[in-house]
């Protein structure tokens, strides 16, 4: 959701409800107050010089964004009607401890920008829960780190999610071949954060094997949903929904053989045979529908005696032929 609501709570909801009709598994807020993620400069470092958020200060960006504390048991409570899990990306320490006071989500987000934030992560690795980490801006070793101080304060399931942490993401950055590395790589599962429009990289994020696909969602794209410009419409949501289902369906399971056998071609009687005749390539064919031998034992048939009267199309089987 991030702060497409709109500081509008029926908004808010009216997303929840969009989300599970769009086929979501899952619902996150955003668990931060201005004040918790940046301080309220108003030098140069602190404004934002290009993106869809250009001009604006940090503090007055996330005053904005934000989702209002209060709001939150709402919104947990409207998702868990639908059946839609309800969780959070916190950016501190309190963030977590109000989240597990009030609401005790199963599970929690680390966003990118959030993960060298290790005092917050031990917080949220003590709570026993499983996290779902974005690694956009961080390196291996900061990765490597992360993953140990949640563990070690005890964290059952780290899922690392591929991520190219701009806004919006542009597809040709994304380098998915490197994404199954991560599972050889730190021993997690993965999965995908996607900023780009559109659904084609969550697709082939997909048919890479990831568990998880993040995307946000929005109402409408007008200035109140401030990240509508790499969020998707509920219909958009819907067919990536349809069609991420779809990949994953595609590339797990087993391959069994599809389609009847009348299309397969076996060892047929091409013309009427009487018991003892030879069999040659003038009585047999190998030919559709494929109920008869397999045309491997062409070889080893041709040149044998029918043990019985056979009519034409009779399926040859081991019992028809025999050696002199």
């Amino acid at each position: 959701m991030s702060g497409n609501h709109g500081s509008d709570i029926e908004k808010a909801i009216r997303l929840i409800v969009a989300a599970k009709e769009a086929g979501a598994d899952a619902i996150k807020l955003q668990t931060y107050r201005p004040d918790t993620i940046t301080v309220e400069g108003k030098d140069d470092r602190f404004l934002l010089k290009s993106g869809l958020w250009k001009g604006r200060y940090l503090h007055d960006l996330y005053q904005q964004a934000m989702t209002p504390w209060e709001w939150h048991p709402v919104l947990f409570r409207e998702a868990s009607k639908l059946g839609l899990i309800c969780f959070s990306s916190p950016f501190d320490e309190t963030a977590v401890d109000f989240l597990e006071d009030s609401l005790d989500p199963p599970l929690y987000k680390v966003a990118s920008f959030e993960l060298n934030h290790f005092p917050m992560l031990q917080r949220i690795g003590a709570t026993g829960k499983p996290v779902l980490a974005s690694i956009g801006v961080s390196q291996k070793d900061e990765i490597i780190q992360a993953i140990r101080v949640l563990e070690n304060a005890g964290c059952p399931r780290v899922v690392l999610l591929h991520c190219v942490s701009e806004y919006p993401a542009n597809p040709g950055d994304f380098c998915l071949q490197n994404m199954p590395k991560l599972k050889e790589e730190y021993g997690v599962e993965f999965g995908l954060s996607d900023h780009s429009t559109g659904h084609l990289v969550a697709v082939a994020a997909t048919a890479l094997g990831a568990r998880v696909i993040e995307k946000h969602i929005c109402l409408d794209r007008d200035k109140s949903s401030i990240d509508g410009g790499f969020s998707m419409l509920p219909d958009e949501f819907g067919e990536m929904a349809h069609a991420v289902r779809t990949t994953h369906q595609a590339i797990s399971g087993n391959q069994v053989p599809q389609g009847p056998a009348v299309f397969k071609r076996s060892i047929l009687v091409s013309s009427a045979v009487r018991a003892g005749d030879l069999l040659t390539s003038e009585n047999l064919r190998i030919a559709r529908p494929g109920d008869g031998l397999c045309p491997s034992r062409w070889s080893e048939v041709i040149n044998t005696y029918a043990t019985q009267d056979l009519p034409v199309g009779h399926p040859l089987s081991e019992q028809d032929f025999r050696l002199k």
